[in-house]
Order: C-alpha cells, then sequence, then structure tokens
C-alpha cells in the first residue's frame, strides 16, 4: 500500500500558568492508503491532541507545537503556510468531530455547511455545489436530500447530524478522514450504522482513515491496526489482531480486561485503579507507573523507549525487554 502519512516525533504541548503539560510527547506513525489506523486510550492521553496538531488546529493562546514532522506524501505540513493550510484542510484531509451539535454552526443550513467546502476548494457554481450536496446526503443515507438540505442543525436527530458531518469531511474526496470519536453521542443502533457507513466509505473511495476511539470494541471491528496512547506517548503498537491475541503493555491488558464478555459472568467490570495523571515535562520515569501493578524500581527511574517484539508489534514497557539484549532504539 502506498503510504500516505509519516508522523515523526510529535510534540504539542499545553502551557498551564508557569508549568508545561506534554499533550504530545514524541509520537510516531504512519498511514497508508486504504488503510484505518485506531488511536485509542483514556481522555486525557493526547488523542485529539493528535488530530488537531495534525490539521494545525489547535488553540494558539495555549497549545504550540514543540517539534517533530508530519509528512503527507512526503512534504512536511508542519512548514506549510497558513494559506497552504486552507488549501489543505478540508480538501486533502479532512476530521469528522466528536460532537456534530457543537461543530455544525445552527445559523445555515446543512447544505450550505456542506457547499461550503465545495464552492471555497472545487470553486464550483451555486447550482453545482447544490446538485453535488444531493448527490452527498445520498451517499451517506439521508433520505429526502433534495429537502434535507435546507434543514438546519437543530431539525435533524443526531444520527442525521453524525451523518452530515461524514457528508462535510467527504464533500472534496480527501485523501486521509480524521474521525475523532465519532459516535460518542450516539445510541448503539446509530452507532452502529455511522460505523458501517463509513468503513464502506472508506473502502469504496480507498481513503486513509484514522479512527480516535476509547472503546476497544469499535477499534477491534473497524481498525487494521492500532496505537495505544498513555501520558502523551504511544505505550503499545501493532496490527489488531496481534494486540488483542497478546497485549503486551500492562495498560493495554487493562483496557481489554475492562471490556464486557459475553462468556463470563461478572457482577462487575474490570477498572484501572487511579487516573491518567496530569504530567509536566520533562517526563523521567515510566508514565503508567503510578497505576501499574508491575512497577519496579526500573520504571520510576527512567523511561522505556517503545521496544520492538515480533511482526512489527511494540510496546513501551521494561517487561519486554529481553534479560540477555539491551532494547531496540525507537523507531522514527
Amino acid at each position: 500500500m502506498n503510504m500516505l502519512l509519516s508522523v515523526r516525533n510529535l510534540k504539542t504541548y499545553y502551557r498551564s500558568g508557569s508549568s508545561v503539560v506534554p499533550a504530545v510527547d514524541g509520537v510516531s506513525f504512519h498511514l497508508r492508503k486504504g488503510e484505518v489506523l485506531g488511536i485509542v486510550g483514556e481522555s486525557g492521553c493526547g488523542k485529539s491532541t493528535v488530530a488537531r496538531s495534525l490539521i494545525n488546529l489547535l488553540d494558539k493562546s495555549n497549545a504550540r507545537i514543540e517539534g517533530g514532522e508530519v509528512l503527507f506524501h512526503g512534504e512536511d505540513l508542519m512548514k506549510q503556510s497558513r494559506k497552504a493550510w486552507s488549501r489543505i484542510r478540508g480538501k486533502k484531509i479532512s476530521m469528522i468531530f466528536q460532537n456534530p451539535q457543537s461543530a455544525l454552526n445552527p445559523v445555515y443550513t446543512v447544505g450550505d455547511q456542506i457547499a461550503e467546502a465545495l464552492t471555497v476548494h472545487q470553486k464550483m457554481s451555486r447550482k453545482e455545489a447544490r446538485d453535488r450536496v444531493v448527490e452527498l446526503l445520498k451517499l451517506v443515507g439521508i433520505p429526502e436530500p433534495e429537502s434535507r438540505l435546507t434543514n438546519y442543525p437543530h431539525e435533524m436527530s443526531g444520527g442525521m447530524q453524525q451523518r452530515a458531518m461524514i457528508a462535510i469531511a467527504l464533500a472534496c474526496h480527501p485523501e486521509i478522514v480524521i474521525a475523532d470519536e465519532p459516535t460518542t453521542a450516539l445510541d448503539v443502533t446509530i452507532q452502529a450504522q455511522i460505523l458501517a457507513l463509513m468503513d464502506r466509505i472508506r473502502a469504496q473511495f480507498q481513503m486513509g482513515m484514522i479512527l480516535i476511539s476509547h472503546n476497544m470494541g469499535i477499534v477491534a471491528e473497524m481498525c487494521d491496526r492500532i496505537m495505544v496512547m498513555y501520558g502523551g506517548v504511544v505505550v503499545e503498537e501493532g496490527e489488531t489482531a496481534a494486540i488483542f491475541a497478546a497485549p503486551s503493555h500492562p495498560y493495554t491488558k487493562g483496557l481489554l480486561a475492562s471490556i464486557p464478555s459475553l462468556d463470563e459472568d461478572r457482577d462487575t467490570l474490570y477498572a484501572i485503579p487511579g487516573s491518567v495523571p496530569r504530567l509536566t515535562a520533562p517526563v523521567g520515569h515510566c508514565r503508567f507507573a503510578g497505576r501499574c501493578a508491575y512497577a519496579k524500581s526500573k520504571c520510576w527511574e527512567s523511561e522505556p523507549p517503545l521496544i520492538e517484539g515480533e511482526n512489527g508489534h511494540r510496546s513501551r514497557c521494561w517487561l519486554m525487554e529481553a534479560p540477555d539484549r539491551g532494547h531496540d532504539d525507537e523507531r522514527e
């Protein structure tokens, strides 16, 4: 498969008073054409900050990209001007936001909001844009699209609003779609419909997709590879089937243990003790040590790198280090 995106040592820090919070602290990954990469972890692990960093949608008052490269077809997006970003965002790389009620503008019709990308990026006339909007609404499964395009967001259900968000993201046939918790506000039945729709459209247009979620069941169904984040870093990465079959990082094991199972009769679900800590840079120890049942003195003395195991499966844990060899250097 062709390489679409290569992220190398991305660092995005938030500033709060005199402290610096390493929300994304040296994250590296890649995405190929037609591939779905899942980014998982609890709230506060840095998932959404990665997404917003990729398309340069950070709040500049308190967030700054401190380093790294985001190579799109070999060109570093971090070096692009504001004018260049206006041609990339929405056209080449688009995003489906977490909550359509807050992402959609309440004072414009859904049709006008979809058409905006077409008139800006593809210079379509008003009539051409309207015809294309009708096609997009049909594509995402909205009935009676000719009448629905004049609806305002509040006149649609949550599922319809999310379909409209997908239509906006797909308007210009982007090469990459970033979906940030796209089904969080929806009930289970509508979630399944939206996920099936996204997967069908991705396969149809061979787009690369980054799916951000805290739901391990969703990523198991949708994703080719998984990247587990904790405390602003990648703690485990590998093929989806391999991670579910044999997770190596204690945090990943905890996430998988918390999934309800029809095969087990349990009164209570497992929960990882504690919560994601608020770290300040620099961090000189394993970020999960305070919640880990396997933590030892070495975990508090230095932070492990991503240690490579079999078939490209990598884990940021000293338990991965074999006693007869040193750890591998972290790959770009």
